[in-house]
């Protein structure tokens, strides 16, 4: 390699070792906004599940992959290095985005605070808790079968992940620890949930890991959020070994139209063998490197690419990207998006068995079109953009306008989507930012005085001033 020195188990462990720096870094300047609500550490931790965590096997002098399916692939240290490297580079950008974005663009002045309904504060968790499980069991299903409006749905099970942040934040803030733990505790219900009803893991993984991340910015003392945090991660890698090693049978039994009871019986395997994560399993750390280890797809493209075997995109999957958030029904010819899997195939050399899932990842994708500097182009932007929803969400939070918060931070949690495409991405991004302009005419725009159709409500006495019709907002 050109631009980096030669891997080693021992430069894995160093790479890592720099991650978990910027991780702390970035951790501090959430720490110290009064105006920020979460988002980066959110896609931050998503980013280091797929990248530091899954080249963590090659940091460990004994582990040298064994599996048929793992040599078959060819995965080696070799590659692992050379992704994490190049993932290393974007997260520096992605952090260096984060942090610069309000020097350059400071954050405008807090408007006066506005007149609302109480309700907005005080029922508003859990109004979108209830919202998000009628959408999963009921309105997601349909809308998935009608094209352009899937992503509608999805955005509307989305919500949950926001109810239990606005939850967990409003016990801590009354002291309430008690409460807090056992909301951040029920998100083990995310993948329960998605692993019953849909044989998936990941959607709900995913969707509890931002819960975490986000929370971990209000967790008070600062090590208890670090601990805190430490031992989800290690309780959600412990879950995850075990789920995979039962997965086929699960998914059997789910795919194979069993019901409720059938499919929770199903889940008793992972009870009945359950073991705790052990860096020396050699099972395990193969589960780690063949299920989370973006880098040796990363590596693989740098090679491939660095080899001449294909030429760099030069801008063709930004384009499609560009173009994902146009509905089809509104542009019946517009280009065909295709799957990941296609993509990595592309740049990797690599096949896939039909209907393998296959994420292509923001490093890989960045990479493939102008190398390293797409990278750190790509990741500095993609940081500003989160940090500019965040700092909006944030400002909902700090004047007590739970809505405002939700509004921005929704569409925002499209963007932790590490493993996925940017179109994909895009795509999810523009879904959000609709749903949430119908949630704001039709449901929550009510509830301000100067909102349309705005209502006469009659909060409770004790919670609004005399003589006043709303209250103001907590600033």
């Amino acid at each position: 390699m050109d631009f980096m020195p030669n891997p080693t188990k021992a430069g894995v462990l160093t790479l890592i070792l720099w991650w978990l720096f910027l991780f702390g870094v970035l951790s501090i300047a959430q720490w110290r906004s009064k105006r920020a609500f979460g988002l980066p550490l959110a896609y931050a931790l998503a980013l280091s599940l797929i990248h530091p965590i899954g080249a963590l096997p090659y940091a460990l002098d004994f582990y040298t992959p064994r599996s048929q399916v793992l040599l078959d692939n060819g995965s080696s240290v070799t590659n692992t290095y050379t992704g994490l490297f190049v993932a290393l580079i974007g997260f520096a950008a992605f952090v260096t985005g984060v942090v610069i974005r309000p020097l350059f663009f400071p954050p405008r002045d807090l408007p006066p605070p506005r007149r609302l309904h109480p309700n907005l504060s005080t029922k508003l968790p859990h109004t979108l808790l209830l919202m998000s499980i009628v959408f999963f069991l009921f309105i997601s299903p349909v809308l998935r079968r009608i094209p352009s409006v899937g992503q509608l749905g999805v955005a509307g099970t989305m919500m949950s992940v926001l109810a239990l942040v606005l939850l967990a934040q409003q016990a801590a803030q009354k002291g309430d620890f008690k409460r807090m733990w056992f909301w951040l505790g029920s998100t083990l219900m995310f993948p329960l949930v998605t692993i019953t009803f849909m044989g998936f893991a990941s959607y709900g993984g995913a969707a509890a890991a931002s819960v975490w991340a986000i929370s971990y910015r209000f967790i008070k003392p600062r090590i208890v959020a670090v601990l805190g945090l430490a031992l989800m991660l290690y309780c959600g890698l412990t879950f995850y070994t075990n789920y995979m090693r039962e997965r086929t049978s699960i998914r059997e039994k789910v795919w194979g139209g069993g019901g409720i009871q059938s499919r929770l019986d199903s889940l008793r395997g992972i009870l009945d063998n359950f073991e705790l994560l052990n860096l020396e399993s050699q099972y395990q750390m193969e589960t780690i490197d063949g299920r989370l280890n973006q880098n040796d797809l990363v590596g693989k493209a740098v090679l491939y690419l660095q080899a001449g075997r294909v030429g760099f995109a030069e801008g063709g999957t930004l384009y499609i990207a560009a173009i994902a958030w146009i509905p089809r029904i509104i542009w019946p010819s517009k280009p065909n998006i295709g799957g990941s899997g296609g993509l990595v195939s592309r740049f990797t050399g690599q096949k896939f068995a039909e209907g393998t899932s296959v994420g292509v990842g923001q490093v890989l994708e960045f990479y493939v079109n102008w190398g390293l500097t797409s990278v750190i182009i790509g990741f500095l932007l993609y940081g500003c953009l989160i940090q500019y929803l965040d700092q909006r969400a944030g400002q909902g939070l700090l004047t007590g306008d739970l809505w405002m918060a939700v509004k921005w931070a929704l569409p925002g949690l499209s963007l932790m989507q590490a493993g996925g495409s940017l179109a994909e991405t895009i795509g999810s991004l523009a879904a959000g930012f609709v749903f949430i302009a119908m949630m704001q005419k039709f449901v929550f725009g009510r509830y301000y005085d100067d909102g349309p159709g705005a209502v006469q409500a009659r909060p409770h006495p004790n919670r609004m001033p005399r003589g006043s019709k709303y209250p103001q907002s907590v600033g």
